[in-house]
């Protein structure tokens, strides 16, 4: 490596670190279409929040209320049992105070009483209070709802499946439709304190060292993983199925691209590779049998299992001699990464590449395509990446000469 190829990868990392420890907004991104299911999650979300806000305030207007009903009672009841003259006579010790003058304190204290209870009656605080409450639990509900299906059923993102998004649909409006209208005032604050919300969330702290130890490289890739509940469930289901799968690095890849760039909610995934090799039988209806048995689990994702035994005769290679081997041949270095969850719930990761180019946003292919680096450009191309992920850099290396181009900040 060159000298100035180092600086520019010590430069990267660094910047990558600038990344991690700051609030990273997502990109306007078009062309990064949320789903129908995705677009409810989030309208739920903000109208919990407004619906908590007003809990909230109808909360410290009932307290008011009812604090300044048992001071007034009690004031009232305490003249009625002394009387207008011995008020005065207790009033003198303090100053000289008139007849009138007490008979005002008094009448004020009654009108304060009557508007305190019309004020109750009126607005109806306490019940506007626990509709609210009410409507904050039903939104919570659904969201988990929805947050269950998503993850259980390994819907990657969502499924948009219509009769799944109508009944979200159905549920969402008529939640709607009973609680009270809600102002562009109140939407804007529930935004607001949403984004407050998500500023106040841990975020993963790394130090500059770390990004140079590959001990701390894949510490801080296993955090990303374990941070989505998709890819947990994933690997759950694929360790109940058979111990020796590992997810393929599609999803780990999309996984940290995401996290570094900032983005709340995960890139959809055309499908789940799973990867193993078995070296005794390569039949195809192997693999066939294993996209059943995880399809049974998470019936809504688009598995895609491929004994690595196998593939050098797709690649037209040699034999290659195990798993590791075989991802060597896979096509970008950040895609060149497989993990499987071990019985002890440990993340046990392949890499023959590390996870520098990972985590430094870097798109190089492996040796294995240094011929067929058009194949590269042509899959960041069809797949939009450096629309998804404005922050990538390309750099591919070649039997021709390097082609660098820088992407993005």
């Amino acid at each position: 490596m060159t000298e100035q190829k180092r600086q520019k990868g010590v430069f990267a990392l660094f910047s990558w670190t600038t990344i991690t420890t700051q609030t990273v907004h997502a990109p306007d991104v078009h062309d990064r279409q949320e789903s129908r299911v995705e677009d409810y999650t989030k309208k739920a979300i903000i109208l919990k929040q407004i619906m908590s806000n007003k809990a909230r305030r109808y909360q410290k207007i009932n307290a008011a209320q009812n604090i300044a009903t048992v001071v007034v009672s009690s004031l009232l009841l305490f003249f009625g049992f002394s009387g207008i003259e011995k008020i005065q006579k207790y009033l003198s010790w303090i100053g000289s105070v008139s007849i009138d003058v007490t008979e005002l304190v008094f009448n004020v204290s009654m009108f304060l009483l009557f508007l305190i209870g019309t004020l109750h009656l009126v607005f109806r605080f306490p019940d506007k209070q626990s509709q609210s409450e009410k409507a904050v639990a039903s939104l919570a509900s659904l969201i988990n709802e929805i947050s269950d299906t998503v993850s259980t059923r390994g819907n990657l993102v969502v499924s948009d499946e219509p009769s799944k998004i109508e009944l979200i649909r159905t549920r969402y409006e008529a939640i709607a439709e009973n609680i009270p209208a809600n102002s562009d005032k109140e939407f804007i604050r529930a935004k607001r304190d949403l984004a407050k919300k998500e500023q106040r969330k841990t975020h993963l702290q790394v130090r500059p060292q770390q990004l140079f130890d590959p001990a701390q490289q894949e510490r801080i890739v296993a955090s990303i993983v374990l941070g989505s509940r998709t890819m947990v469930d994933i690997l759950i289901a694929l360790r109940e199925t058979n111990e020796a799968l590992y997810l393929g690095g599609g999803l780990v890849r999309n996984g940290v691209w995401d996290y570094l760039h900032g983005y709340a909610s995960p890139t959809a995934v055309d499908d789940v590779d799973v990867a193993y090799f078995n070296g005794l039988d390569v039949e195809k209806r192997h693999d066939e049998d294993i996209e059943k048995k995880l399809s049974g689990r998470i019936p809504n994702a688009r598995w895609s299992v491929k004994n690595q035994a196998r593939m050098h005769l797709v690649n037209c290679e040699a034999a290659y001699a195990s798993l590791e081997n075989a991802i060597s041949h896979w096509p970008e270095t950040a895609t060149a990464i497989v993990v499987r969850l071990t019985p002890t719930g440990k993340l046990e990761f392949i890499a023959p590449y590390g996870f520098d180019d990972l985590l430094r946003l870097n798109v190089t292919n492996t040796p294995a395509f240094a011929n067929r680096v058009d194949v590269i450009k042509e899959r960041i191309d069809q797949k939009n990446w450096l629309v998804l992920w404005p922050r990538l850099r390309v750099s591919l290396a070649s039997d021709d000469g390097a082609i660098a181009r820088a992407v993005g900040t």
